[in-house]
């Protein structure tokens, strides 16, 4: 034992040597300081102090002194060693406690200005150089300094002292908080790789900052003896926007660094930022791949640093210089040192064996130096004449001295810090990588790598265990191979007792703010108004926390004070979010996300807890049952088309009941895979996460208590303001209930005319002015009459109280509407054919016509509501006698005219036009003097009742006019850049580009700054951003291949699916569009982003009118982006399947059902060809078959049982089926209770007679066709106590309906050509006008198209061209700034198919060099556009030219009788038949030819991919080497 102590005992002492003559002996000793090397050479002078080499210099230090606590008798070295650590870290504290005023103003600037610098004065702690003369800016340097000071603080060192030094400490973390959306400038100060000064965001930056928040977060910087004042605090949401940021980024270094070695200390040690071990790998495995070798690792890819090509009389690099780097850039021995610790805390001993023999032949010797230890002690001091270059010099290349006058007495290991290829190896180097000999530079050694290697040492031959230097166990966060399945608690509180009642009613538990005392409930504005407090120093000038949101995983814990619990709502349940959050259905979406979101990144010790409050704003007005007058005339003109009612604007009207449906839901204790208890918040302390605020104590200048227990009560005197508006944030508060949406068609004009019909006549009374009940109206009060005075919002009405006010004094609360109410059109005249009444009209505004022309222009192209707009109503004015008035925006001729509409306007879609007129010839303060009220507040107004009756178009064109930016935007903008994403607002001339994140003023300016036309664009594209922003953080799989996100041509994609899915014109489009509610849109961009599953159907057809619509957990694309509620209404299939079991060549479809009610086993069985379909709800079960694709097109349940809206809905389905559809039906429990007569009416357009005699609970079922006769369905009934039915069936064959209606048109039109040309019926279009629209590219694309264009001489497009050069002289083929070189390229491409094309065909031209090593494109111009436009060509000659039409088969429409052109019969061909065949030449079709190619599939004998390599083959400069 004692031999093995004295072996111990004597491997410290040498290290110990070692350490003190290579890093301490270097040590100021006023400062602690120590530079980073000991040359002075061509390339800089390392004497400087870095901070991040510093604390790489002092691990060997900090190693050994936990080393030398094992032994016993250790005389004082321990001792000596930990201070030696505590001055140096206490030195680089001060160095940057003199620039607090920096971290100050850089919190709230990020300006490279107000940065921290990164390097001190080795003997004085002054800064070295200027502010703007070197690239200061490095988050990672600070954050390795707060990973040390934790990691040291935990292994017992004392490094802080006072509380100054405590809040400096907490500010920075503030300072690197942000890292994710702060470029820097880097590990290796130089930012972009060209060295101009250009910042980026780097990997390795946010790394560190990841692993340094994480390290610190709750470390009491005072150790044991500390309290709450000295405990540092991160917040989780900081932490996990960094960690997602780097999670994406990986391995990828920056944009113009596609991989970095300094990766290294991220994913391994000190960091150990990464717990995804395949991303580990992955990151590691490409640094060996790309940039290993036999000297150590390079840098980066081209990195020009000490080569001996580079011009050294400047710093920066020409973008065409970088590429004679390539092959000959440095190595560096120091990341050999971090594999051999990566090995060892990983417990890898090949890893490490490996490393420390590549390591071993890199080591110089001390001994073989000549004045090595006379030059430690000259680079510390400084000459008279200042500062020598001076470097050790080896035997080899020695000046003649006496080795024994400077030499160390015995062998120390010095690691050089690079390894260069010589002059005259260079070329050589160059042909055969990793062949030739290197030569180490001047700088030795490298004190960082030497510490390394050192620390290395001692946990290698045991003297020091992992555990030891990582007390804090960052080593574990790598070795994490389980998925995060942590348990939500949801607490439910109702707002007062009687919603609390009425939940209790449907069987939903809740609590009031009363029955939750002790604890108190606050709102999330209090918990980031108390965390401005933390780390507030008036001394140092450092204001604390900045006033930013705190996030779902801060609000899921609960907080303690003194002893006294507090909890907070989440952020994104706040009503004054916009306008999004007034749609309950959005909400559930958000509620869905975020819930997944907390179990994700959930790192914490308990369970995240989530405090709901419900309003009566919510849920107020559920307990009001409707009524439907089924016998009235109106009842037929509510069935208006199922699609257009499931995507335009009638899913409102469950809102509510969809909400209630969902918390409902929690109740199983699951919502989409993650694990939910619900209960009450007394049950859920002792399994809650629980963090102290004690530090509030000491801060005597914030009323902490007074904000904690009063945040609700402050908001008092935001919510009484005139229509709760905040006006400070520009959002609206949404209280009140939202009532049935009025008709699109009730706009007067052709800009608001829309063929979604919205809820029936019967209900055309919005229950928002007429309810019943005070709490579903935006008054607030019984009886409103048509008066101009009204309610405040909040007034009297349950729904309208402030969530965390206990009461308010009525006088405060009564607001005066100026405008009239909203009426709903009386039944009277018809509006547009679409079966909808228009009735009251406002007197004068019948034919009202606005337009930004003058009158005497009636061009269409610049007007914003279009002439004619009199025409969609028939009749005028109650007088008849009203003249046409029109109103030019900006032209104040008729402003009196206009003021006085508006007085005795009823109609809401008339007011904001009025009023857009009027913003625009006077401004937003122009008193309208008869309402008395300016202009500002009627807009105001009207987007406040817009909001409470759900008329989406009308809010987003308020909200447009009003100017308003939601809070969210900036977040969710910079979840999207940090990702790799650029956005785009805008089109055309005035599109802007975003590439990194930005403020709420700039991207403000960018909305609104008149990039639009319509002034509904500015509020969707800010929904599309924030839709966006939500899909990449739930599932950044649905951006694969995406770089590029341009909002404009987003919103045409989703044009253009409304236009296909209702089969309307792009004008009906837009107003579709508009009034979708934000869930309806934000499902729809869903639907646009699963590209890939567009065109994944095994059938070769794309079906009609396919919808957005409610299931249980619906998958609207491959990766479960949107999952919806349940709601007890109808359950729709998103899209059509295959009909089940159709062998090849099979065309007939047997179809069995049966039905048992509520006394008959209560079960539906629907089956297809032997296979049982997967609907079996209470209610009408419902399969539809189209027969002519033979698809199922819906499965869908309507419970008509419980509701007269799933009637509504069955209505709906049947009226939008086509003549001829098969539609089976099967009854499981009862479904007569609630159903109405416009679903009996429904169900005999099948063909049912025996629906007559159906009562309640009895058995039903039948077999019909949508326009069949009333008795020719096949059909089974039993009455309720007689059992089930029995088994009905029919055998249908598909080519008696195909026959049936197989009308060909008269060539060549689209549809006779889609007769006999390879199509998928618009499925692979659709596809590809949604990714050209998302710039989606296939995975590798652009390595691929790198290898092309370094091959070639550039490529074409029309007249713009991509030279081959500087680009790729400058990049490497995984470069991001490469990608985006071909994205401006291709962007010069207008359609989106079209540039779907273009990719295809980059695509084509590297399979073919890959599938054919030996051919090559010459170094000539590759025209796109030509190869694209062969390919098309030769598509049509094959089967339009030369097939049927021309040379081949008849032509279809011409008779069965009719003789090809130049067919096998021979004979002259006649004058008829050469005028058919130059009728259908390829040039007068080009535009069709091109239509019918985009919906070709790619793969396949007649793929897109097919004829574009015959394209190639015969255009592009092929040079064939036959070896």
């Amino acid at each position: 034992m004692q031999d093995s102590q004295a072996s111990v005992r004597k491997r410290l002492d040498y290290y110990y040597r070692a350490v003190n003559a290579v890093i301490l002996n270097r040590q100021n000793p006023t400062t602690g300081l120590i530079p980073a090397s000991v040359a002075v050479t061509t390339h800089g002078d390392y004497r400087d102090a870095w901070v991040r080499d510093n604390v790489y210099s002092i691990m060997a230090v900090f190693g050994l002194a936990l080393a030398y606590r094992r032994i016993d008798d250790d005389e004082g070295r321990a001792y000596e060693l930990e201070h030696a650590v505590v001055k140096l870290m206490r030195g680089l504290l001060f160095c940057m406690m003199r620039q607090s005023h920096k971290v100050e103003q850089f919190k709230k600037t990020q300006n490279l200005g107000d940065c921290l610098h990164a390097k001190y004065n080795t003997a004085t702690g002054d800064t070295v150089v200027g502010d703007s003369e070197w690239g200061h800016l490095q988050i990672d340097a600070t954050s390795i300094f707060l990973l040390a000071l934790a990691q040291m603080t935990a292994s017992g060192l004392l490094i802080v002292y006072t509380t100054d030094e405590v809040d400096f400490i907490q500010n920075l973390v503030f300072y690197i908080e942000r890292a994710y959306r702060t470029p820097d400038y880097g590990i290796w100060e130089r930012g972009n790789k060209t060295n101009h000064g250009e910042p980026e965001l780097n990997s390795s930056s946010i790394g560190m900052a990841v692993a340094a928040l994480q390290a610190i977060n709750g470390i009491n910087l005072f150790g044991s003896r500390g309290g709450p004042s000295s405990v540092i605090h991160v917040l989780p949401d900081e932490i996990t926007r960094n960690y997602t940021t780097l999670h994406s980024a990986l391995p990828r270094e920056s944009n113009s660094k596609e991989i970095d070695a300094a990766l290294l200390s991220v994913i391994g040690f000190p960091a150990f930022a990464i717990s995804d071990a395949k991303l580990v790998k992955r990151t590691r495995d490409e640094i060996i791949e790309k940039l290993g070798g036999k000297y150590g690792c390079k840098r980066f890819l081209r990195d020009g640093h000490q080569a001996v090509v580079e011009d050294t009389s400047r710093l920066h690099y020409d973008p065409q210089e970088l590429k004679i780097f390539e092959g000959i850039e440095c190595e560096w021995p120091l990341f050999f040192t971090y594999f051999i610790l990566d090995g060892l805390f990983s417990e890898n001993e090949r890893q490490v064996e490996e490393y420390r023999a590549k390591l071993e032949p890199l080591i110089i010797d001390s001994a073989t130096l000549v004045d090595f230890g006379q030059f430690i002690a000259d680079s510390i001091s400084e000459n008279e004449s200042g500062r020598i270059p001076r470097t050790p010099t080896s035997i080899g290349f020695s000046t003649p001295a006496s080795i024994s006058e400077g030499k160390l007495p015995e062998h120390i290991p010095l690691i050089p810090e690079l390894y260069y290829v010589p002059e005259h190896l260079v070329e050589a180097e160059k042909e055969n990588n990793h062949t030739q000999a290197r030569v180490a530079n001047d700088n030795l050694p490298l004190v960082w790598a030497n510490s390394l290697h050192t620390l290395g040492n001692l946990i290698y031959e045991n003297l020091l265990s992992v555990a030891e230097i990582d007390p804090l166990g960052r080593r574990f966060n790598a070795r994490k191979t389980h998925r995060n399945d942590t348990v939500v608690q949801v607490v439910l509180l109702a707002e007062d007792a009687n919603l609390q009642s009425m939940l209790n009613m449907y069987g939903l538990e809740t609590q009031t703010m009363d029955q939750v005392h002790p604890i108190t409930v606050s709102h999330p504005h209090g918990l980031k108004e108390v965390y401005t407090a933390l780390g507030r120093n008036a001394k140092l000038g450092l204001s604390g926390r900045p006033n930013r949101p705190v996030g779902s995983l801060g609000t899921s814990r609960l907080y303690r004070v003194q002893g006294h619990l507090y909890a907070f709502t989440p952020h994104f349940m706040d009503n004054e979010e916009f306008y999004l959050t007034s749609d309950n259905d959005y909400l559930i979406s958000i509620f869905e996300q975020e819930l997944a979101f907390v179990r994700q990144y959930w790192e914490y010790p308990g369970r995240p807890t989530m405090v709901v409050l419900l309003t009566h704003a919510m849920l107020g007005g559920l307990a009001r049952s409707r009524t439907f007058n089924s016998q009235t005339e109106p009842e037929t003109q509510r069935l208006t088309t199922w699609r257009k009612s499931a995507l335009g604007s009638n899913s409102h009207k469950d809102n509510k009941r969809n909400l209630l449906n969902f918390f409902m839901k929690l109740r199983s204790g699951v919502c989409n895979n993650v694990r939910i208890r619900l209960g009450r918040l007394s049950e859920m302390i002792n399994t809650s996460c629980i963090e102290s605020l004690d530090f509030l104590v000491t801060k005597n200048d914030i009323d902490w208590l007074g904000i904690l227990r009063g945040a609700a009560d402050r908001r008092k005197g935001r919510s009484a303001r005139k229509l709760g508006l905040n006006e400070k944030q520009t959002q609206a508060g949404t209280p009140g209930a939202s009532g049935s949406r009025t008709p699109g068609n009730h706009r007067w004009s052709m800009r608001r005319h829309s063929s979604s019909v919205g809820p029936p006549l019967a209900s055309l009374v919005t229950p928002g002015v007429h309810s019943e009940v005070d709490s579903d109206n935006y008054f607030g009060s019984r009886g409103r009459s048509t008066s101009d005075a009204a309610v405040s919002p909040r007034a009297t009405a349950p729904g309208a109280m402030d969530p965390y006010a206990q009461k308010q004094h009525k006088k405060d609360q009564v607001k005066t509407f100026k405008l009239r109410d909203h009426e709903e059109p009386s039944i009277g005249r018809k509006a547009n054919g679409t079966g909808l009444n228009a009735g009251i009209l406002t007197p004068d505004l019948a034919n009202l016509e606005i337009s930004e022309t003058p009158k005497d222009d009636t061009s269409l192209d610049n007007a914003v509501f279009p002439p004619g707009a009199e025409d969609d109503v028939d009749g005028g004015s109650p007088d008849g006698n009203m003249e046409n008035l029109g109103l030019t925006l900006g032209d104040p001729s008729s402003v009196e005219e206009a003021q006085n509409m508006l007085s005795i306007s009823v109609n809401l879609y008339d007011q904001v036009d009025l009023l857009q007129y009027l913003l625009s010839c006077h401004g937003p303060d122009y008193l309208v003097s008869n309402l008395d009220a300016t202009v500002q507040t009627l807009l105001e107004e009207v987007y406040f009742k817009s909001l409470q009756l759900k008329l989406w178009s009308i809010v987003r064109q308020t909200a447009g006019l009003l100017g308003k930016v939601v809070n969210s935007l900036t977040i969710n903008i910079t979840d999207l850049v940090i990702r790799q994403k650029q956005l785009t607002i805008g089109s055309g001339p005035t599109e802007h580009f975003i590439t990194r994140p930005l403020g709420p003023e700039v991207l403000s300016r960018m909305i609104y700054d008149g990039n639009f036309d319509d002034v509904r664009e500015g509020p969707v594209v800010q929904e599309v951003l924030i839709y966006l922003g939500s899909f990449i953080r739930a599932d950044p799989g649905m951006f694969e291949g995406i770089m590029r996100l341009r909002t404009h041509h987003l919103i045409i994609a989703l044009r253009e699916e409304i236009s296909r899915l209702n089969s309307c014109d792009e004008t009906e489009a837009v107003e579709h569009l508009m009034q979708l509610s934000p869930f309806e849109l934000k499902s729809l961009l869903g639907t646009v982003l699963s590209g890939p599953t567009l065109s994944a159907n095994a059938t070769n057809t794309l079906l009609r009118n396919q919808s957005i619509s409610y299931t249980t957990l619906s998958e609207l694309s491959e990766n479960n982006v949107l999952a919806n509620i349940t709601s007890s209404g109808s359950s729709v299939s998103p899209s059509a399947v295959p009909i089940p079991n159709m062998g090849q060549g099979s065309n007939t479809v047997t179809i069995k059902v049966q039905s048992g009610g509520y006394h008959s086993g209560s079960f539906s069985k629907i089956s297809i060809n032997e296979s049982t379909m997967s609907v079996s709800s209470r209610g009408i079960n419902m399969v539809v078959i189209d027969p002519l694709q033979g698809v199922v097109i819906e499965s869908v349940s309507f419970d008509t049982h419980i509701s007269e809206d799933e009637s509504d809905d069955l209505a709906r389905l049947v009226d939008w089926l086509q003549p001829g559809m098969i539609v089976i039906c099967s009854v499981k429990d009862d479904c007569y209770e609630h159903l109405t007569t416009a679903a009996r009416l429904a169900l005999k357009q099948l063909g049912s007679e025996q629906l007559a005699d159906l009562k309640y609970r009895d058995s039903w079922c039948m077999i019909g066709e949508k326009g069949a006769e009333p008795g020719t369905a096949i059909e089974a009934h039993k009455a309720f106590m007689d059992g089930p039915t029995p088994v009905i069936q029919k055998t249908i064959d598909l080519n008696l309906y195909r026959a049936k209606a197989d009308v060909q048109e008269s060539f060549p039109s689209r549809s006779a050509i889609a007769a006999f040309v390879p199509n998928s019926s618009g499925r692979w279009l659709r596809r590809r006008k949604n990714d050209g629209a998302l710039n989606r590219v296939p995975d590798k694309f652009y390595p691929r198209v790198w290898r092309i264009l370094s091959r070639s001489a550039g490529f074409r497009i029309g007249s713009q061209v991509l030279p081959r050069d500087p680009i790729i002289s400058e990049k490497t083929p995984e470069e991001f700034n490469f990608a985006l070189a071909i994205e401006n390229f291709l962007g010069v491409i207008p359609d989106p198919a079209e540039r779907q094309i273009a990719v295809e065909t980059l695509m084509v031209i590297a399979k073919i060099e890959d599938r054919h090593p030996g051919m090559e494109v010459q170094p000539e111009m590759i025209d796109l556009s030509l190869v694209m436009r062969e390919a098309m060509s030769k598509f049509w000659t094959k089967w339009v030219v030369n097939g049927p039409g021309g040379r081949g088969q008849s032509v279809p429409g011409s008779g069965a009788g009719s003789s090809g052109i130049g067919g096998r019969g021979g004979g002259a061909v006649s004058a008829k038949a050469d005028a058919a065949l130059e009728q259908v030449g390829f040039e007068h079709h080009e535009g069709l030819a091109r239509g019918m190619f985009y919906d070709l599939p790619q793969e396949g004998k007649e793929g897109t991919f097919a004829y574009l390599g015959r394209a190639a083959l015969k255009l592009l400069p092929y040079s064939i080497d036959l070896e």
